[in-house]
């Protein structure tokens, strides 16, 4: 890939057009609903939310004005992304609610660049793709019926960024992940799609059949897991802030796109194998599309860093589904989060090492194994064991952001952006290939331009040489 940057300086803007709050059709007739947390959705209040950008080049005429129409239809099945996440004072817990008239936030904005500039795999500058997605909602202040004060914060927000010389357009999707993990939001997405679709080509709405589940007694908690992780949280917000960012480097921050192909995932599993039996040892049973893209890039990221002691431990982080692992049964169609927090890791200097790549893929066994096990061993240390990453992995391959439909085609380019700002975890997103029989991984990553040019060598040349070695 071109390692060649986009320049745009001061020239690139982006304009607000227009704003306005959508809600679920009036004549819905929607009761108000409470949806407590579980412990599935508390280690998100401690990250920010969940950002993913579609790109479009081809709209047709009052494209816009359809996705404001079919953005309520969806909202009438999903009705509590446009409610808000209440946090009152200790020791009451937070808790999602909606009541009539709630609304989503859309925001039409429009930019002076051409879409290609920022719909690339090549570097684009992090302030810019964040220039495209609006941010939730500033939280507001608020009393209940008890007179108890709650902080009140918006889940859903949506920018609409028109790209200039009519090149396209950009659907930005902002979600606190406290509310619905990425199998639930790509399920309102899919929906809001193909209403959207319908509405353009003028067909009847396809009933829709999966409507969300929303009772929270279907997750089991028999070791108390919420209370636990709950007081985790209080200590949190009653715990001085933590200003370590890099804001004020952020303009030297790039996000760049690095594709797996079949064939370069083929390498590396018949590479990891081969040197298992080299070394006698048995081959990882699981070198999944995510597991051996994860694994390669880790190395490549840890090769970057200077580190003068590298004895030290280093951990991955990731997200495990729990949709099917747990040993009772949920609806597929559950509303919120079913995903743990997963981590493994090894000494720096063993990753770096000769064997670093099986070393890797071996940990990542040993940890898939323990989920198998069980799924919730650990939870208690979910959000203590997150503080001590050094990469973090955002989105997953099986989630098809792809096959979304808006009645335009696939979109040329899917992004996700984090909002984390820690400048020692370095982030890693994960998308599966544009063509879905391709059976390819993109992989986002995000480092300083210096860093990326490095990075964009050692990635390259590393598949070569673990081509020659197979």
């Amino acid at each position: 890939m071109s390692t060649q940057f986009l320049s745009m300086g001061d020239l690139f803007h982006v304009n607000i057009i227009e704003e306005y709050h959508i809600s679920p059709p009036p004549e819905s007739f929607i009761p108000p609903i409470t949806l407590p947390l579980t412990y599935f959705d508390i280690p998100w209040l401690f990250y920010s939310p969940n950002q993913t950008l579609f790109f479009y080049k081809k709209i047709p005429p009052k494209f816009i004005t359809t996705l404001k129409k079919s953005l309520s239809l969806a909202l009438q099945h999903f009705y509590p992304l446009a409610g808000n996440l209440l946090i009152p004072p200790p020791p009451i817990e937070p808790y999602i609610v909606y009541t009539n008239g709630d609304s989503v936030s859309f925001t039409i904005a429009k930019t002076n660049t051409n879409i290609d500039n920022l719909s690339g795999n090549h570097p684009r500058n992090v302030t810019d793709l964040s220039s495209l997605l609006t941010q939730l909602p500033s939280p507001s202040i608020k009393n209940d019926n008890d007179d108890v004060t709650l902080l009140v914060l918006p889940l859903l927000a949506i920018q609409v960024t028109v790209f200039g010389d009519d090149s396209g357009l950009s659907i930005g999707v902002t979600s606190q992940h406290a509310a619905c993990d990425e199998r639930t939001l790509y399920a309102f997405m899919k929906l809001w799609a193909s209403y959207c679709k319908s509405l353009l080509n003028n067909e009847s709405l396809v009933a829709f059949k999966n409507s969300p589940w929303f009772d929270r007694n279907v997750i089991l908690d028999p070791n108390n897991l919420k209370t636990t992780l709950l007081k985790q949280w209080w200590n949190k917000m009653n715990s001085p802030k933590n200003n370590n960012s890099y804001e004020e480097t952020e303009k030297d921050i790039v996000q760049s796109t690095f594709y797996f192909s079949p064939l370069d995932i083929k390498t590396i599993r018949e590479y990891v194998v081969g040197k298992c039996k080299k070394l006698k040892e048995d081959p990882p049973l699981n070198l999944s599309l995510y597991e051996t893209g994860a694994c390669y890039t880790w190395i490549c990221l840890l090769k970057l860093q200077e580190t003068k002691n590298n004895n030290n431990p280093v951990y991955l982080g990731y997200n495990a589904s729990g949709i099917s692992r747990l040993k009772y049964e949920i609806p597929f169609s559950y509303f919120g989060c079913c995903i743990v927090f997963g981590r493994f890791g090894e000494l720096e200097s063993e990753l770096l090492g000769e064997n670093g790549l099986v070393c890797a893929t071996q940990s990542f066994e040993i940890e898939i194994n323990r989920l198998v096990r069980d799924f919730l061993e650990g939870g208690e240390n979910w959000i203590k064991d997150w503080n001590e990453l050094n990469l973090r992995i955002i989105g997953s391959p099986k989630v098809d952001f792809y096959g979304i439909d808006f009645g335009v085609g696939k979109a040329e380019k899917i992004e996700k952006i984090s909002g984390d700002k820690h400048g020692r975890v370095h982030v890693m997103t994960m998308n599966g290939g544009r063509e879905i029989m391709d059976g390819g991984l993109e992989i986002g990553v995000v480092l300083s331009k210096d860093k990326m040019s490095e990075f964009t060598t050692l990635f390259n040349n590393g598949l070569v040489e673990l081509a020659k070695k197979c």
